[in-house]
């Protein structure tokens, strides 16, 4: 069976409205190459190896989190790696596209799956990052452990300074460090995130909350879970028939040494 390529956009936009992404992002449909839509491949990110799996598995659209291109472009070159892989989709005829900031801001979107991961609870938005409850207050050292756990994070990037016992958290997948002031003010004492800067670090110590950055695929690996999940119930819903599948080849572009 296939679908309109604008009843599919339709379906994602319903569960990662448009309106929710930022200003910066360049969320949406990046790539129109036909008009319907078949079999879709979810993926993290947009590379080579997943071109190949679309490709192989005769998919003519892929729904990925991150943006193939997020400036603007004026010409091509087959020599600039995210350039070849465009390329390579528009060749092969399958269109693309970046559920970015609009499924972070989504209920039940990447930061949500993020909270539920590591079992927090009273799970309020705070626009790009959420805030809950610890099911039981713990000291730094087993908070740290039980995010190694849940993310499978060989290592963790970890602030320095004082903090006391935890039991409110705020997360935000990917790159979040940034929200250390907006944690502290929704009362959390830790702040996880995939990755953040030196200055972040610090204003975290001298804040006395704890900064946990355990990498940004570790942080977002759930997206193709998670969008699975409520694209297929969206699906049903509005009764269109397609086939979905997960990436098989998404993995992490850095490694813990």
């Amino acid at each position: 069976m296939s679908v309109s390529t604008d009843d599919f956009v339709s379906a994602v936009e319903a569960i990662a409205p448009p309106e929710l992404a930022e200003s910066w992002d360049n969320t949406g449909l990046l790539l129109r190459c036909g008009d319907t839509v078949s079999k879709a491949l979810i993926a993290l990110d947009v590379t080579d190896d997943t071109a190949d799996e679309a490709i192989e598995d005769g998919c003519d659209i892929i729904l990925a989190h991150h943006p193939l291109i997020f400036e603007p472009v004026r010409s091509f070159d087959c020599r600039i790696p995210n350039h070849n892989v465009a390329m390579r989709l528009i060749r092969a005829g399958i269109s693309l596209y970046a559920a970015h900031t609009s499924y972070d801001a989504a209920k039940g979107g990447i930061n949500d799956a993020l909270a539920e991961k590591i079992d927090l609870t009273d799970i309020t938005s705070q626009g790009l990052f959420r805030v809950g409850n610890m099911e039981k207050p713990c000291e730094k050292d087993e908070f740290l452990s039980l995010v190694k756990n849940a993310l499978c994070a060989e290592s963790l990037s970890v602030s320095t300074g004082r903090c006391g016992r935890i039991s409110r958290v705020a997360v935000a997948g990917g790159g979040g460090g940034c929200f250390v002031k907006d944690a502290q003010k929704a009362g959390a004492q830790a702040l996880l995130t995939g990755e953040a800067k030196h200055s972040h670090f610090i204003e975290a110590s001298s804040l006395g909350i704890l900064l946990v950055a355990a990498g940004h695929y570790h942080t977002e690996r759930l997206f193709a879970d998670s969008i699975f999940i409520g694209l297929q119930s969206r699906l049903n819903e509005v009764k269109l028939d397609l086939a979905l599948k997960k990436s098989k080849r998404c993995k992490a572009p850095y490694k813990f040494r």
